[in-house]
């Protein structure tokens, strides 16, 4: 990742830009904006339908970075109609798309709402940062989309191949996707959890004992997302695939867990509650599906859909939309994992 450090404060393809950062509520987008505020960007559009949180990082960051215009953008990823309104509006040169629906288990007990935003939300916002010229476009995508069997991992894993579409459609707009591991600290995840079940006094619930997890921090996640985002590679890479980096060995959450407890000094009860619909036992960065290699920069590698049938079009997601909106939540999801049975080539639905 040091090859990546600081790419948003001393990388020259910031100045003079505009950027827009969508899902900037929440975890991650407060961190972009963060570090976005100290490059000499020309302006920082936020983006969220959270009007308090949208707030809040619009006011940090125009207390931080007086050089920068920094516009707060109130809509919601659903809305294309008010997206392109606004992008038509600022003009932005880069988009970073990372808004999305992050709860894997909210997800699967609610599919249809998943896919309106994870999936069909990544298409409303390409396709009104094409309208508005947008020359670059990085979407931010999940672990969860290597060998997906969740919601959540699916409609990743089809955004990614959106983009690629896109690519193969002649889009002009530069379009990359990032995949993380999970945040440490962000909304949803694991620490916070346990530390609020040991300030209540327990009992500590994890959900197996043989769980891994790869984790990165706050500070890892935005360097990868901005300098993927800022980066010119030499190489030539697939449509439809996604770059990540090497986060080492995945840990142990059963180890995470005691490790908390043992540092509260406390009594506190372990409880393993099983695990829940979407969930795997081990995560992976990517798949059997997909060829690796590494680019030009140290420990960023990209992951190229092995299949020719891997890009997704927009006829194809106007049928994922229909039954979205047709609220029959198990039709969806057969359509939803039939789908990327085809476009990657399986034989049938993975099972984690």
């Amino acid at each position: 990742m040091s090859e990546l450090r600081g790419a948003c404060a001393r990388n020259v393809q910031w100045a003079g830009k505009k950027v827009l950062v969508t899902g900037a509520a929440g975890s991650i987008g407060r961190a972009l904006a963060e570090s976005l505020s100290y490059s000499q960007c020309e302006a920082l559009i936020v983006l969220d339908h959270h009007d308090h949180g949208l707030l809040e990082v619009a006011e940090a960051t125009a207390g931080r970075a007086r050089q920068i215009r920094v516009v707060e953008a109130l809509a919601n990823i659903r809305d294309r109609a008010r997206l392109t309104s606004i992008m038509e509006r600022e003009r932005p040169d880069i988009v970073i798309h990372a808004a999305a629906l992050k709860h894997v288990h909210m997800g699967e007990r609610h599919p249809g709402e998943c896919v309106r935003t994870n999936l069909l939300g990544v298409r409303n916002v390409v396709a009104a940062a094409e309208q508005a010229g947008v020359s670059a476009f990085t979407f931010v995508s999940s672990d969860k989309a290597a060998e997906p069997v969740c919601v959540m991992g699916a409609c990743k894993r089809l955004g990614e191949l959106y983009l690629g579409g896109r690519q193969l459609a002649g889009s002009k707009m530069r379009m990359r996707s990032v995949r993380f591991g999970n945040v440490l600290g962000s909304s949803g995840s694991v620490l916070p959890r346990f530390e609020a079940q040991i300030e209540a006094g327990g009992p500590v619930e994890i959900t197996h004992p043989d769980m891994e997890r790869f984790f990165m921090s706050h500070d890892e996640a935005v360097d990868l997302v901005l300098g993927v985002s800022a980066a010119e590679h030499a190489e030539t890479v697939a449509a439809g695939g996604a770059y990540f980096v090497d986060m080492g060995a995945p840990r142990s959450i059963l180890a995470m867990a005691q490790e908390l407890i043992r540092r509260s000094g406390r009594d506190i009860e372990l409880k393993v509650t099983g695990t829940r619909a979407g969930e795997k036992i081990r995560e992976r960065l990517f798949d059997d599906y997909e060829y690796v290699s590494p680019t030009s920069t140290t420990g960023l590698f990209h992951a190229a859909p092995s299949a020719a049938t891997a890009c997704l079009s927009d006829a194809e997601l106007d049928e994922v939309e229909r039954l979205a909106h047709q609220f029959d939540d198990l039709a969806l999801v057969h359509h939803l994992f039939a789908l990327l049975d085809q476009k990657l080539g399986r034989l049938t639905r993975l099972a984690g």
